[in-house]
């Protein structure tokens, strides 16, 4: 069990995991009736490279996700790994203590920070060595670079982006050190080649980029502690603001408070909820407050750093005509589209964010023929156009999925924007992501467009944004909204954690959302005809097991006129919604007919939104 094998497969070899072994005398009777031809097993990679105890656990999520142990093992391991697994040490995992803790910890960088360099202080006393899984690259680098200092030899990183050499060589480093260490990694190396861990750390718990997106769509967050569990190490999940399903899980002391949790978030810098109501007339639309453009105007004069953040890029999030109330949205998909400027002077495109696709903005209404079109929202592109207005020589940095497409570039734009004196960076959520040190003023240009999904997290989404860059702001922490009286921007802007969950709990409740209740999300893409007739099966396929009642059939939130389509023209996508009581899943009947169903029909457990 866990060793790494070829088994011939028609005219190939492919490699597979042992999660099972029996006798074959205890078998004779099914082996000789079996429907297929047996055939010798092929080269044997590795000898139980993967330990028993990391085996049961896939076998477990496999249910859970209502996937393939296989999916679950590559899922969860990296592809330099696999592909050398030969040549290399394997994983290992100490026998399971009986002692098994989950904690949690609330409260901001600095001060978690400042308590792992403790935690690693002790476990290196102790003879134990201490993990820290975080959800992205960036996050990685941060940690990082805040906790080397002093143990330089015995920090080590693995993460996605590291080449094949350097992910196999910190890896054998990782497997031979006698020292005690700490790795800092994703969940792609959710086994790794210690015996002596026995602290896991799940960082930036609610952060974005912890959910697969591709199949089996695992929660990293979740196998990472069912794996630490069995294995009975310490968890600790941390952030400046844990998932509300777990500050459900501290309220019911399922898990305990690392140290006295922060629900009030503190702030050095002077907090303004600007309502843009009042700073707009009828004839002119106003990007900038008048309070943001004075705080721009000294950041020039004393050489400071503005840091605005919008939640699209692009000029506007959505065009709508004046004369009827239609969007215009894209040929292909039926997504809205974005209006963008183009590189040549006054000549605008619309774009797709949804595929991709692009168009001239020279159009009339595809439903009245009126030519009122009205760009709506405010995108990264409109705020640099407003700044350059009023501060014709500004120096502006501008990172989103536009300007900043690589790593590399993103690496570059922030890195201009920290050494230029009086520098201005414009970005969406990617910028913010990438931030780590403090900056004296930090502004939200407009994040209201995201009260328009349909979304039971976008609250709290929304709250997470406010809280850390309220956090990251050293002198003036500026929200401007046309949302005023939304109780969010009351929370945010005064880093008032508790009232923010009692009010999400409360919602949840009512509604029967996560914590109280696990989704299961069935989505399938194609011809409409041909989908609502898949639908239509899959719902008599699990009748014994989900009542039809219980199956929410719903289109694609990129609906507009037809169901909105991540494939194409001609495409629909349909999703189907299932919400079980908390605590019965997975259901071993129920796993069993959604794994027969095809590959381009998509199951997620517990997914990240219902869109």
């Amino acid at each position: 069990m866990g060793a790494v094998v070829s088994v011939p497969i028609r005219s190939k070899e492919v490699t597979a995991i042992v999660i099972e072994a029996l006798p074959a005398e205890d078998a004779k009777t099914a082996l000789r009736s079996a429907d297929f031809q047996i055939r010798k097993l092929g080269k044997v990679k590795a000898t139980s490279f993967f330990p028993t105890s990391f085996i049961n656990t896939a076998k477990e999520l496999a249910d859970y996700y209502a996937t393939t142990v296989g999916s679950i093992v590559r899922t969860l391991t990296s592809k330099n790994i696999l592909d050398n697994i030969q040549d290399i040490s394997p994983a290992k995992t100490a026998s399971a203590s009986a002692v098994n803790e989950t904690f949690a910890i609330q409260g901001d960088d600095e001060n978690r920070m400042s308590a792992w360099r403790s935690l690693i202080r002790q476990e290196f006393a102790r003879k134990k060595s201490l993990v820290i899984y975080a959800p992205t690259l960036e996050d990685i680098r941060n940690i990082s670079a805040t906790l080397t200092k002093g143990i330089e030899e015995y920090i080590f990183t693995l993460h996605g982006e590291l080449t094949n050499k350097k992910t196999l060589e910190t890896w054998e480093a990782i497997a031979k050190i006698e020292h005690p260490i700490v790795i800092i990694a994703t969940g792609l190396f959710a086994c790794l080649p210690r015996a002596d861990i026995d602290t896991v750390i799940i960082e930036r718990e609610n952060g974005r980029g912890w959910i697969t997106r591709n199949h089996p769509y695992i929660d990293m967050r979740h196998a990472i502690e069912e794996i630490s569990r069995r294995n009975g190490r310490t968890i600790y999940l941390s952030d400046s603001l844990l998932r509300v399903e777990t500050l459900h899980r501290v309220e019911n002391h399922e898990v305990t408070e690392g140290s006295p949790f922060k629900w009030k978030s503190i702030s050095t810098a002077k907090d303004e909820l600007i309502d843009m109501r009042a700073n707009t007339d009828k004839k002119h639309f106003r990007v900038l407050s008048e309070r943001l453009e004075e705080i721009i105007r000294k950041s020039r004069e004393d050489n400071s750093h503005v840091f605005i953040m919008t939640a699209r890029r692009g000029l506007s999030s959505i065009v709508v005509c004046d004369d009827c109330e239609t969007i215009v949205s894209c040929k292909e998909c039926s997504a809205p589209v974005v209006l963008h400027a183009s590189k040549d002077a006054g000549r605008n495109f619309f774009m797709c964010h949804n595929c991709g696709a692009r168009r001239s903005a020279d159009e009339l209404c595809i439903n009245c023929g009126g030519w009122r079109l009205t760009a709506l929202g405010i995108g990264t592109e409109r705020v640099v156009e407003e700044i350059l207005t009023k501060f014709p020589d500004a120096d502006i940095v501008s990172v989103d999925a536009d300007n900043t497409k690589t790593e590399k570039s993103i690496q570059t734009a922030m890195k201009k924007f920290r050494d230029k004196p009086g520098s201005i960076l414009v970005g969406t959520e990617m910028a913010l992501l990438h931030m780590s040190e403090p900056v004296e003023h930090i502004a939200i240009a407009s994040i209201d467009s995201l009260l328009a999904l349909p979304d039971f997290r976008i609250q709290e989404r929304m709250m997470y944004a406010l809280t850390r860059l309220r956090n990251l702001a050293k002198r003036t922490f500026i929200v401007q909204t046309r949302r005023a009286e939304e109780a969010v921007f009351g929370y945010g802007i005064k880093g008032n954690l508790g009232d923010f969950y009692r009010n999400m709990i409360r919602e949840r409740k009512q509604f029967m959302y996560p914590p109280f209740s696990l989704l299961m999300k069935i989505s399938i893409e194609g011809k409409k005809a041909d989908i609502s007739k898949e639908m239509a099966n899959i719902r008599t396929l699990i009748a014994p097991d989900i009542a039809p009642s219980e199956l929410d059939i719903f289109p694609a939130f990129t609906s507009a006129g037809k169901i909105g389509s991540v494939g194409g023209a001609g495409k629909s996508v349909i999703h189907g919604l299932v919400k079980m009581p908390a605590g019965h899943w997975p259901k071993k009947s129920l796993v069993e007919k959604l794994l027969i169903l095809p590959q381009h029909i998509s199951i997620k457990i517990d997914p990240e939104s219902l869109l």
